[in-house]
């Protein structure tokens, strides 16, 4: 059954009036587009309203509900579905229809009808808006300065914002995580002024030692609250005024520095400068014990000796897990005195782990504590710690500052394991038997349950059985098992049930796929076989958890993460859990051995720092459990891969690897 279009008509109420004729029956009309951003989102749909007389019908677009569903920062392709039913039967045309752009006067959107291959389809488009600096000043007060916006806009009718937006890795400069908007009122004349105070610069941008903040503007319609962001760029007779730099006093004790970056835009750097404000004078050891002795110049009553323990991020460090001791003051010094038996007590510590020292005083940050050159760290050997289960050495990290290293030495004892996964390829495949993986792993371990690709947040809600997943013939049997799985919310009954001696999982479905919630108590997890089947578009969709902001992921995930350990737990003991620190590979092996990059390798290094940020925060909540990192060994893809060469799937050596170094851990 066919519907053409044969007129359309842009009418004073900023409506369009589509005119044409149907062989059968309308039921409903539907505007609707996938939105591909980091993956395909379920259809943004609108109901378009209509009138049908006989063969001919009438439909009418508003261009405010179109306006209000589009994407504000690229372009939007409407298509238009009739009667909803997949494949879906389109609006088209048989022949030419004469139509012309329409831009409102408050909007920063144009809209076009096109018709690729005779199928209705309305493109709204955000103008090609940029910003650029024309004057600028840093000083202890305030950054301050004026923009231009071009090309022109209409007085009155529209403002903008400066946003400061931190990347999470300095080269990570498509991606951003804290952010912080100062509005700076309706443009007029294409120019902007602006003076931000420095003081009100928000403390959680000195995430790390050195921080990159990117300068955005954001401009809206006063109508409309969709923004599109601008980068600010400098002109060329710009860039010699850009460099500054400029202390700022207690309480961040920090310095912030203005440059220009090789793409020619305003950024700047934000870093922490703490060093050499606190000074280790003695430190000194017996069997029993460690002492600190410290020469203050600043007052530190009621404060804290605390040691921190580095987690991997990406190629800096975070710091999740600490232990604290009172300051003493003494005549002239402040001491600490640390018992051996108590040192980093309790189910702390990993194998190969740095501990950071800190002085934590009221209303300062945590100051690193120098360690002197006049302190002699030759002397100091290994020592025995919780319960001898590792041992730990003080001693003088690359900053100069105190720190102490420890170190694990297991025992093998040979035995069967049950082992349940939940997890993915990164986790799962080493208990295949193939000649790729590991033929001979079952004189090891009985793989007695598996969750594959569910996201904790999926698992930690309530079951869905809405659609019937037998209709959908684009997916395999195994992956309508996956799905099925991840929909039915048994995991818990499922891994009671396996009598598992151990619990192994990895977080790739949490690192990098969307959960979509399909009412207010259910949520599943937008894996890729979800992603690539009609199933995507069928489900209902009340709102996605995804990676687009992953602070707001992080920040919802974590509540769900808490709820997840807590239920895990009561089945598995925590030293029995295995955490597999997994991450992607930014390059592989080709089909002549050559080692290629993959080309999206700047999003694939920002989704395993994101990983990392995860397995800090899993492991912060259940230290006692065990890990496999091999962020440090060269492991890459392989074209040749059983199941297709992807970010995801390594060589050969890992998994036989991987098994190794689960028998390490599970006959200890």
């Amino acid at each position: 059954m066919k519907y053409f279009i044969k007129e359309i008509q842009l009418t004073e109420s900023e409506t369009w009036e589509i005119s044409g004729y149907s062989e059968g029956k309308i039921n409903s009309i539907q505007a609707y587009y996938n939105e591909l951003r980091e993956y395909k989102h379920p259809e943004q749909k609108l109901n378009i309203p209509f009138e049908q007389h006989g063969d001919s019908f009438t439909a009418v677009i508003s261009i405010a509900e179109i306006a209000k569903l589009s994407l504000a920062d690229r372009e939007t392709a409407w298509k238009f579905k009739v009667n909803g039913n997949y494949p879906y039967t389109h609006l088209t045309t048989d022949g030419p229809i004469v139509n012309k752009p329409f831009q409102p006067t408050n909007s920063l959107y144009q809209y076009q009808f096109e018709f690729p291959e005779g199928v209705l389809t309305l493109i709204s488009k955000p103008m090609d808006l940029s910003s650029s600096l024309e004057n600028f000043s840093l000083s202890e007060d305030a950054i301050a300065g004026s923009l231009k916006i071009d090309p022109a806009l209409t007085n009155g009718l529209f403002q903008a914002k400066l946003v400061f937006k931190r990347r999470p890795n300095a080269s990570f400069y498509l991606f951003h995580e804290q952010k912080q908007a100062f509005d700076l009122g309706i443009i007029n004349d294409n120019t902007v002024d602006f003076s931000i105070p420095v003081k009100e610069l928000s403390p959680s941008f000195l995430v790390d030692t050195n921080n990159v903040l990117d300068v955005l503007i954001d401009i809206s319609s006063t109508d409309i609250k969709k923004s599109i962001p601008t980068f600010l760029s400098i002109n060329p007779d710009m860039k010699s005024a850009i460099p500054k730099e400029i202390e700022i006093a207690a309480p961040l004790f920090a310095s912030l520095r203005s440059y220009v970056t090789g793409s020619n835009r305003l950024s700047f750097y934000f870093k922490k400068n703490l060093q050499g404000l606190v000074s280790l004078h003695q430190l000194s050891e017996s069997n029993n014990s460690i002492t600190l002795q410290f020469k203050l110049e600043r007052h530190f009553a009621e404060s804290q000796l605390v040691a921190k323990r580095r987690d991997k991020k990406a190629n800096t460090f975070e710091y999740n897990i600490e232990q604290v001791w009172p300051l003493k003051k003494g005549l002239s010094k402040y001491s600490v005195r640390i018992d051996k038996k108590d040192f980093l007590a309790g189910p702390v510590n990993n194998a190969d782990t740095t501990w950071d020292f800190y002085l934590r005083g009221p209303n300062t940050p945590d100051l690193p504590v120098l360690a002197n050159d006049t302190i002699d760290f030759s002397s100091f050997d290994y020592f025995d710690i919780a319960n001898k289960q590792f041992k730990a050495k003080m001693t003088r990290n690359g900053l100069n500052n105190l720190s102490c290293y420890t170190i694990v030495a297991p025992k093998i004892k040979p035995d069967v394991t049950r082992i349940a996964v939940m997890g993915t390829c990164f986790s799962r495949n080493a208990f295949n038997s193939s000649p790729f993986f590991n033929p001979d792993y079952k004189a090891f371990f009985e793989c007695s349950f598996t969750q594959f690709h569910s996201s904790i947040i999926s698992v930690m809600t309530k079951p869905y059985a809405g659609i019937n997943l037998k209709k959908y013939d684009d997916m395999s049997e195994n992956e309508r098992t996956t799905v099925a799985e991840d929909w039915k919310k048994d995991f818990f009954t499922n891994l009671r049930k396996s009598n598992s001696d151990y619990f192994l999982i990895d977080l790739y479905p949490d690192v990098i796929r969307p959960v979509m919630w399909v009412d207010n108590e259910t949520a599943v997890t937008m894996s890729y076989v979800v992603e690539q089947s009609q199933l995507l578009n069928d489900l209902p969709c009340e709102r996605i958890s995804d990676h687009i902001d992953n602070e707001a992921f992080f920040e919802e995930w974590k509540g769900y993460a808490d709820l997840f350990i807590e239920k895990l737990t009561e089945i598995i003991p925590a030293d029995r859990i295995i955490l597999n620190k997994g991450g992607f590979t930014t390059s592989y092996y080709a089909k002549n051995r050559a080692v290629v990059e993959y080309k999206n390798k700047m999003t694939i290094e920002r989704n395993n720092y994101f990983w990392d940020r995860l397995n800090n925060y899993f492991l912060t909540k259940l230290p006692e459990a065990q890990v496999i990192d091999f962020s440090k060994k060269p492991y890459i893809g392989d074209f040749n891969y059983p199941f297709g060469h992807s970010f995801s799937h390594f060589e050969s050596p890992y998994y036989k690897d991987f098994l190794k170094e689960l028998i390490y851990i599970t006959k200890s």
